[in-house]
């Protein structure tokens, strides 16, 4: 559920800010609305520090050594940080040396090892030489006074080198000599190599301070945050307001505070104008999806509803679907297991992984239902369907069908309750009852084949009764958009028909998983396991194609299983994910590593 908020307006005494401020960090619960711009000389410093730090660590973080190293305390860490981003430039310029370098050394090994000072020499003692290449086909037609050597060919043309006793434009492709001979190069490349191996030993041993950044980090990034809170308030005369949004359950302790340290202070509901964050609060089963909506970068808006719920046991059922695989939902499972048993320790929050055991063990259940275990040709013969009628495509369509409009349905009904009963209730039941027809031609259409006018016809006449509703919603608003609602509604309705034709993408997807599978299993077959050469090579190809296959099945549940949720059902819902998150001023403290 999303937390309700209190706006909040505490005023103090302008002698009073630094303690004021550090008294609500303490209750860590205000999440504060800046009123100033935030800017000036001190503030960019301290972002300065934060982002030298931060670049620091990562590059200590691509160090990391085989063996524990001795952490120390940074004493003067800023001429330590410099080091290493120094350090890390220079291996970053020595990199691009080589690959700008490694480009040349293709293009004139051919050529052979010269140096290109010589041919400065002999220019100046009258004797020139150009590289060209000549067409190895075809009539060469050499000017006069010119001596053509022939260093080596490929691909139709000869790499050659004209000698003359005075400057001549050739008729054939000429190519500037390089800086450098291909010999100087390669002994360049090497010596670039050596000076990025000594870089990074450097930085190497420099990671004894990595803890020690890593607290100095948390430190200065609390001064900064610190002074942009300063920074944002409001000061006038000798008084300064903060201005901010603290939940309900959180407001006794602000006033409790506010009382002890004699402050100004209000609570206030927000009003619609407000830009109020999000905070997400929910039972510990369904806060195991929060994980996902972290990787999507979506929050629903402080006035929008939270579908935490919804989400989690609708996206079970659609990756259950889409991985479609016994085996691969087992393998999921088994590396979950032994990554949870290795960072148990290190991660407290368990969420991620108890939604890959759901995750795993609904593609397992899929798996089992429809008799696929790497696929159907493997192992069909041993591997029975534990409910035949998922094997027949129709009854895996209209399946894939009906869970679309009851996800629709739901969001419809939702939105009704939200709205009773006011304005825009009674058309969510039209809406509710344009879907439920809606199932029923696409039923008809699809899954029995039934493309007949006469089909149509009859769910346009059982639509009515819905349709009235919404209009009879319509016609209660302004009266100038009554005509524009109506236009609308005629969209909205070949929208939602093809909404719950879109669920089809969980059977196409699954079934194209399943066919990718039998597809390398019967090529395996082929090739068969009659000796140790065959046996490895089929086994080789079973491995492969499945991780493959594994992975594909992956990016299908990213794009389409989350795509029915987010959109399909959020957009019938009325969800626009117009949230930004709640993060209160507090203290940030140091993550053990």
């Amino acid at each position: 559920m999303i937390v309700p908020m209190k706006k909040l307006h505490v005023i103090v005494q302008e002698k009073d800010i630094v303690s004021a401020l550090e008294s609500l960090r303490e209750l860590g619960s205000i999440h504060v609305e800046h009123q100033e711009e935030l800017s000036g000389y001190q503030l960019e410093e301290r972002r300065e520090e934060v982002g030298i730090l931060k670049q620091a660590l990562n590059i200590l973080a691509r160090f990391e050594c085989k063996f524990d190293v001795h952490q120390q305390e940074a004493r003067d860490w800023t001429d330590t940080v410099n080091e290493i981003l120094e350090l890390w430039a220079q291996i970053e310029h020595y990199q691009e040396n080589i690959v700008q370098r490694a480009v040349q050394v293709r293009q004139w090994e051919p050529w052979g090892d010269f140096d290109p000072k010589d041919i400065e020499v002999l220019a100046a003692r009258g004797i020139y030489l150009q590289f060209c290449e000549v067409p190895a086909k075809g009539k060469m037609d050499v000017p006069a006074g010119v001596i053509l050597k022939e260093i080596s060919s490929a691909a139709g043309t000869r790499r050659c080198v004209a000698i003359s006793r005075e400057k001549i434009d050739l008729p054939f492709t000429t190519i500037a000599p390089p800086v450098s001979g291909f010999g100087q190069m390669e002994k360049m490349q090497v010596e670039d190599q050596i000076k990025i191996r000594q870089a990074q030993e450097k930085i190497a041993e420099l990671r004894c301070f990595f803890d020690s950044f890593q607290k100095i980090l948390v430190e200065r990034e609390n001064v900064l945050r610190f002074e942009e809170v300063e920074k944002g308030m409001r000061a006038q005369e000798e008084l300064a307001l903060l201005k901010g949004y603290c939940p309900v359950d959180a407001c006794g302790a602000i006033m409790v505070k506010a009382k002890q340290e004699q402050w100004g202070i209000l609570l206030e509901d927000p009003s619609d104008e407000d830009s109020v964050p999000t905070l997400l609060r929910n039972p510990r089963w369904v806060e195991m999806i929060k994980p996902v909506f972290g990787i999507i970068n979506v929050l629903p808006g402080y006035r929008e509803v939270d579908i935490s719920p919804v989400f989690l046991i609708f996206f079970s059922v659609f990756f259950g679907i889409l991985i479609g695989d016994a085996a691969y939902g087992s393998i999921f499972l088994l590396l979950t297991l032994i990554l949870h048993h290795k960072l148990k320790h290190k991660v407290k929050d368990a969420a991620p992984f108890i939604l890959m055991y759901i995750l795993g063990t609904s593609a397992v259940i899929w798996g089992v239902l429809t008799g696929t275990f790497l696929g159907t040709v493997l192992l069909g013969d041993k591997l029975k369907p534990v409910l035949g009628w998922l094997t027949e495509s129709r009854n895996v369509q209209l399946f894939c069908f009906s869970i679309g409009a009851t996800h629709l349905i739901l969001a419809h009904l939702w939105r009704c309750v939200r709205r009773w009963p006011g304005s825009g209730a009674w058309a969510e039941l039209g809406w509710v009852w344009i879907l439920g027809v809606s199932f029923g031609l696409v039923r008809s259409m699809i899954v029995l084949g039934q493309a007949d006018m006469a089909v149509i016809l009859n769910a346009l006449k059982m639509m009515v009764p819905g349709v009235a509703l919404v209009i009879y919603d319509i016609a209660r608003g302004p009266k100038g958009q009554i005509p524009v609602g109506i236009v609308l509604l005629l969209f909205s309705i070949i929208s939602a028909f093809t909404d719950i034709i879109s669920y089809v993408r969980l059977f196409a997807v699954g079934l194209a998983g399943v066919a990718v599978a039998d597809a390398f299993n019967n090529m395996a077959l082929s090739i068969g396991f009659n000796d140790v050469t065959s046996g490895i090579f089929a086994s080789l190809i079973l491995v492969v194609a499945h991780l493959f296959n594994i992975v594909l099945c992956g990016f299908g549940v990213l794009v389409h299983g989350l795509r029915l949720n987010v959109l399909e059902f959020s957009g019938h819902l009325g969800l626009e994910w117009a949230g930004f998150k709640y993060e209160p001023f507090r203290k940030l403290k140091q993550t053990s590593s």
